[in-house]
Formats: C-alpha cells, sequence, structure tokens
C-alpha cells in the first residue's frame, strides 16, 4: 500500500475492464469493435488504464485480442448476472485493492476522466460514483471502489441486487459531478445507430 496527503496507507490501484455483456442491441461483441486507430475498444482501454496501473484484469467470457492474451481473466460468480459478477470477480479475488470497474462501451475515456476519478480516492470514503448532473443518474462502470466497499456487493448478492447503481445509496460512497469537460468520457454506446453518430462528432 502507498500513502495519502493524511499519512494513512492506500488501498493499492488495480483495474476491472467488463466484457461479458451480450451486446444484443450493437448485434456484435462491442468490445472488438476498431476505433479510427485500428485497435480494438479494449485495447485502447487498456492502454490508457496503463499510466495508472499495471494491474489490469478483464471481467467474463469472449474472445479478447492476441495483443491482451496475457491479461488475467477473471470468470463470473455463479449465480449472478450484470456487472455485480464483474465487480464481486474481482473483489474477491484482490480484497486489499482500489478497483477502477469499467465498461468495455465507453470509447471516449480520456487520460483526464481516469485522472480527476483517480484524485477522487479519499481516506474516509468507500469509493467513487460520478454523476453527470448534480441531480442526474449515477454512473457506475466508470468508477472507483475501495476495499470497504465490497461488503455492499455481497449484501447486494445476497439479497439478489444485480443493479450496482444502487451502491451509490450507501453511506461513505462520494457522488461527485464530473466536470463538464470530462463528461463525453462516460458515454457509452450500445447501438449501431449510437456508433455511426458518435463517429459522425468526431
Amino acid at each position: 500500500m502507498i500513502g495519502n496527503s493524511d499519512g494513512k496507507p492506500q488501498a493499492p490501484l488495480r483495474a476491472c475492464l467488463l466484457i461479458g455483456g451480450r451486446s444484443s442491441r450493437m448485434g456484435r461483441p462491442k468490445h472488438l469493435i476498431c476505433g479510427k486507430n485500428g485497435r480494438t475498444w479494449v485495447e485502447n482501454t487498456v492502454s490508457l488504464l496503463r499510466p495508472f496501473t499495471r494491474d489490469i484484469v478483464l471481467s467474463g467470457g469472449g474472445d479478447v485480442p492476441e495483443s491482451l492474451a496475457s491479461l488475467t481473466r477473471l470468470p463470473d460468480v455463479k449465480g449472478v448476472q450484470g456487472p455485480l459478477t464483474g465487480i464481486l470477480a474481482a473483489m474477491r479475488w484482490k480484497p486489499d485493492a482500489c478497483w477502477l470497474l469499467l465498461a468495455c462501451d465507453m470509447p471516449n475515456i480520456t487520460p483526464e476522466a481516469l485522472q480527476w476519478l483517480v484524485a477522487s480516492r479519499n481516506p474516509d470514503s468507500w469509493g467513487t460514483v460520478p454523476r453527470l448532473q448534480k441531480d442526474g443518474f449515477v454512473e457506475p462502470l466508470l468508477a472507483l471502489y475501495e476495499p470497504r466497499a465490497r461488503d455492499y456487493f455481497e449484501q447486494f448478492c445476497e439479497s439478489g441486487i444485480l443493479r450496482i447503481s444502487m451502491v451509490a445509496r450507501q453511506p461513505y460512497i462520494a457522488t461527485p459531478v464530473i466536470p463538464k469537460s470530462l463528461c463525453g468520457a462516460w458515454r457509452n454506446i450500445n447501438t449501431p445507430d449510437e456508433l455511426s453518430r458518435s463517429l459522425l462528432l468526431k
């Protein structure tokens, strides 16, 4: 563990990238869609994460590019569906880590957005689940979870709650508003139409 500004130990930072979704609306695996640079979304996201942590895992089944074959793959937690299985798998595997949790369908993530999220770490916080607007929805799939947040996710699992956004309602979870200049990083793309429109905006 490393120290923070208050001299208290911080959990080591790791990243978990979710690639196990069915991508039914897109019609093909979203993590394998190629960006303008010719690399897949999953490759681009891993590349963005590496300056922040070398400890990156992929959660979920499916093929991955050969360039990522050496990354650790975490199997789904039995009996659990959706993103909850990914964060639970990660936190059970390395319970002493602070986890950056990312969806595979956010191709506009930037280093600045990741830096802002990582800088949100606070000794009194169990995690950061950002929101686009003050009264808007929270964004749990580009978020940060400290080791103690595992208690919440284990409770969800026991209660059959699959919506991990519910974690934002728990004590000690920060829900800061994302700076306007960074909001685009939290935009996910689910359909071919959304993909086409995102390409036109670039």
